[in-house]
């Protein structure tokens, strides 16, 4: 008698390939590292894999709510700075804290509580000008209360922007532009030295961790890319579950014929609302293993442009394939770190001069084209037709 697990992993054998070359690249990534192993992946690399993979799993997200529901979110960008905010204010505050808990330990009189916030507050918020701890900093003391924040707060905004929108039966080009209109606001807003999240300035210094001061970076880095691929690897599993039951039919239902799946009694809303909100869940999850590991979070990383970008990626990869939205954003981020990191050298010939810093965005956008006019299924569309091909 086989169980509902036994019978899915069956059903879909590509999660347990999945699982297996993650598994594989993330312990050869170990062994190779400068932390445990033998050292010839730098711990800058490893940063940039363990970011890459959350990239993937936000690209994850977006492939569910626009590759198999048909929301073209351009707002799903705004969940993952949101979830790296969240976890950046326990960050900061709590490494703000130890420094001045360990300056006014040697003081002739031990420092009132008071005291102590307002040194705190002065040491975040006098690059602003300011020196009082905002109220929405109440909870920033408490590691499991920010926590959980990552996931209520993008939750509850994708709840109260998607509960309005589908209500109003907004769809198309128009949610998209809504949902646009949503993340630029928010940058805006945040843009603000007012807002109580340090303006154009952020917060900086998340990949010191409170409490690891005695752990090197290289360990520190090897540990985040562990809880990326593992969370990567869940979002995986749980974006299967959805695809390859009802659900999943339905959703994909609603994306090719709207009308059609309302008319057969489903509530169509409720399905788009449940879908727009997971999402959005797991991209701020990805923001909050992010950004400790990128060590800077500012409002420019909320902007519209990036969200567009993020649909780029899973374009790249194949909409309606989970496993292309992964190649899509692992593909382009690569490539992106190598382009603008200065690791392919300019070409100069004669009076031309090729920079690769400034052609990157071009590369991008012409491979955007050329693949909506050449391979409108991506990458993962090539694969398919291979797949076909050795069938035959």
């Amino acid at each position: 008698m086989q169980g509902p697990l036994t019978q899915f992993l069956m059903k879909n054998p590509s999660v347990l390939i999945f699982l297996g070359l993650l598994s594989a690249f993330t312990i050869f990534a170990a062994i190779g590292s400068e932390a445990f192993g033998i050292g010839f992946i730098s711990t800058s690399m490893i940063k940039t894999l363990g970011k890459t993979l959350c990239f993937c799993l936000i690209a994850i997200a977006m492939d569910l709510v626009w590759g198999y529901c048909g929301i073209l979110s351009l707002g799903h960008f705004a969940f993952f700075g949101l979830g790296g905010y969240m976890i950046g204010m326990w960050l900061m505050y709590e490494r703000t804290r130890l420094i001045v808990e360990s300056s006014m330990a040697n003081a002739a009189l031990p420092p009132t509580p008071q005291e102590i916030q307002e040194a705190i507050g002065t040491q975040i918020f006098g690059v602003v000008g300011g020196a009082e701890i905002p109220a929405i900093w109440a909870f920033a003391h408490s590691l499991p209360i920010q926590l959980a924040l990552v996931v209520l707060v993008p939750g509850l905004l994708a709840l109260v922007f998607g509960w309005l929108a589908f209500r109003s039966r907004v769809t198309g080009v128009y949610l998209s532009i809504l949902t646009q209109a949503m993340t630029l606001a928010l940058a805006l807003y945040l843009f603000q030295n007012d807002s109580g999240l340090r303006g154009n300035n952020g917060l900086s210094g998340l990949q010191n961790i409170p409490g690891l001061d005695h752990v090197p970076q290289s360990h520190i880095s090897l540990y985040f890319l562990l809880a990326s691929a593992f969370a990567l690897g869940l979002g995986f599993v749980i974006a299967k579950l959805i695809v390859e039951n009802k659900m999943g039919n339905v959703i994909k239902g609603i994306r090719d014929n709207e009308a059609r799946v309302r008319f057969l009694g489903y509530h169509v809303e409720t399905y788009k609302l449940f879908i727009f909100v997971l999402t959005a869940i797991m991209a701020a999850i990805a923001g909050a293993i992010y950004y400790p590991q990128a060590g800077i979070i500012n409002p420019a990383e909320i902007a519209p442009i990036a969200s567009i970008y993020l649909a780029v990626w899973v374009a790249i990869g194949g909409r309606g394939r989970i496993y292309g939205a992964v190649i899509g954003a692992a593909l382009v981020s690569m490539l992106s770190s190598l382009f603008t990191g200065g690791q392919i050298p300019n070409i100069e010939v004669g009076p031309i001069n090729v920079v690769w810093v400034d052609w990157w965005l071009v590369l991008l956008g012409v491979s955007f084209v050329a693949v909506t006019l050449y391979a409108p299924k991506g990458i993962g569309g090539l694969i398919d037709m291979i797949k076909m091909e050795r069938t035959k």
